[in-house]
């Protein structure tokens, strides 16, 4: 089984996990308190940690600030791309000798596998990692993915009424919708290329006969998940076909014009893997980050501040979020990206089946 058919089968078990509302941060337990206070103590030597991160804004301000009042000797730096872009970074610096990312998040759930296989991950497991779902982790540490995202349907409660939405992929085909539709474009956004690859893998609704009649519908395309959500808001385009659960949740909370939808046909889950470089300059701040982010307060901040659903047992999701129980959870297979020819391929196919090439 592969990893990513393998993630299905934990997001399914993590339904149990969900709860309806965040609750106020846990209480780390004692080992990793200890644990915790021993990395600090080496890390003030390091004084700095270098994360490069995939990671919505309105998380990486809140995790920032409550960084420099919880350990104010090590400094956070912080570098927010688009995953694909970022990769590119890494590999570009690797290729230079000069390596500057300690820490790497990022949203191609392929990465992990990639990244293993190039020997570019430093191995370690946080005092709680037998509490994380085998499928949600690398079983030798080199990689543990930081949370569980679903892309979902999105749309403007201004512009649209609910009973007048898609409920299969089919329906996005409707005359009705063209020139309403927008979506982040794979080679841009880490997330699009797990959720157009699931469709093409898995043969959702047709795989790539579906896009090419989806084409048809002049689907506009914009960088990112943040920029969707803005834009749907914004009523350029009033149906998202799909952006990250926590963008929407976030832009809902905030009492923003957008709602979000899902297909029968299924919801497709990401899991951004999360690992310490190889070539780290801040062995020990870096382990100090992952242990911080896989501890129960850890994990309890990622739900409240980014709107994510945690992979650490016992922890609740976001507030708002849909009924895992009634939703279909597809997490496809993506090996066909993990090589760059795989890639490249991907995309080459996914711009001729919209008529971008």
């Amino acid at each position: 089984m592969s990893f990513e058919r393998s993630v299905f089968a934990a997001a399914v078990a993590a339904i149990a996990l969900v709860t309806a509302t965040p609750s106020i941060a846990a209480t780390n337990s004692e080992a990793v308190n200890k644990r915790v206070a021993e990395l600090y103590e080496a890390a003030k030597k390091e004084g700095e940690v270098v994360w490069y991160t995939t990671t919505r804004e309105a998380y990486t301000k809140k995790m920032s600030e409550f960084w420099k009042q919880k350990f104010p000797d090590v400094k956070l730096t912080i570098l927010r791309k688009q995953s694909p872009q970022l990769v590119q970074t890494i590999e570009a610096e690797i290729a230079a000798g000069k390596p500057r990312a300690d820490i790497l998040t990022s949203a191609l759930a392929y990465t992990g596998i990639e990244f293993k296989g190039k020997g570019y991950y430093m191995p370690y497991k946080p005092v709680n990692f037998d509490k994380i779902d085998a499928k949600f982790k690398d079983a030798d540490g080199h990689w543990i993915a930081q949370h569980m995202t679903l892309l979902l349907g999105a749309y403007n409660t201004k512009a649209i009424d609910k009973k007048d939405l898609p409920k299969r992929f089919s329906d996005l085909l409707d005359p009705k919708w063209k020139g309403k539709l927008l979506s982040a474009h794979p080679s841009t956004s880490g997330s699009h290329s797990g959720f157009y690859g699931g469709i093409v893998n898995e043969k959702m609704n047709g795989g790539w006969d579906f896009l090419k009649q989806l084409k048809d519908q002049d689907v506009m395309f914009v960088r990112g998940n943040a920029e969707a959500a803005r834009m749907v808001v914004a009523g350029e385009r009033p149906l998202g076909i799909s952006i990250s659960s926590a963008n929407l949740f976030v832009a809902r909370g905030k009492g923003q014009p957008i709602d979000v939808f899902t297909y029968e046909d299924g919801v497709i889950v990401n899991n951004p893997p999360e690992g310490i470089m190889k070539f780290t300059k801040h062995p020990n701040a870096s382990k100090l980050f992952i242990e911080w982010k896989f501890s129960e307060e850890g994990q309890t901040q990622l739900a409240e501040w980014g709107e994510y659903w945690p992979v650490l047992k016992g922890i609740p999701g976001p507030a708002g979020a849909p009924d895992l129980s009634k939703v279909k959870l597809i997490a496809p297979d993506l090996t066909d990206q993990v090589s760059e020819a795989g890639r490249e391929a991907f995309l080459k196919n996914f711009d001729k089946a919209f008529g971008r090439n």
